[in-house]
């Protein structure tokens, strides 16, 4: 029982793994013309400034095709004439830059808040308190 379910978990494992790296399959630019032309490609993200597009096929998988920039209008035109639907995409962005630190004013604010608080009850139990007189000893007259 054990190894069955050790054998599942590995085989979940390794689907998850291939449609991972098989999201995007790098093809040639001929490939994906006669894509094109057989109606397979359903919608396309074209990325001018890489020269790369994204092909969705209708049975579900992912291309990523790199073109000459010369054929730009030919490939989008192509792709209009078939009845792809074309998105046009930007570069993926950077890295974003280191975020600006943090100071903890508000922090800061609420601890000073917090003394004064404790501050002001230390002064009110001690006043409600009364003065302290020491008790006198009882005296026993005899």
């Amino acid at each position: 029982m054990r190894r069955v379910v050790l054998l599942a978990a590995f085989m979940c494992v390794l689907i998850g793994a291939g449609t991972a790296f098989g999201a995007a399959l790098t093809e040639s630019y001929s490939t994906l013309v006669h894509q094109i032309a057989a109606g397979q490609v359903t919608i396309a993200y074209v990325n001018e400034e890489t020269h790369h597009v994204q092909a969705n096929l209708k049975d579900g998988s992912q291309q990523l095709v790199a073109f000459p920039s010369s054929q730009h209008k030919t490939l989008v035109d192509s792709m209009l004439h078939h009845g792809v639907t074309v998105i046009y995409t930007r570069k993926k962005p950077h890295a974003k830059a280191a975020p600006k630190p943090v100071h903890h004013v508000l922090r800061y604010i609420a601890g000073g808040v917090v003394a004064v608080l404790l501050l002001i009850g230390l002064g009110v139990w001690r006043y409600t308190r009364g003065p302290r007189t020491p008790q006198q000893p009882a005296t026993t007259t005899e």
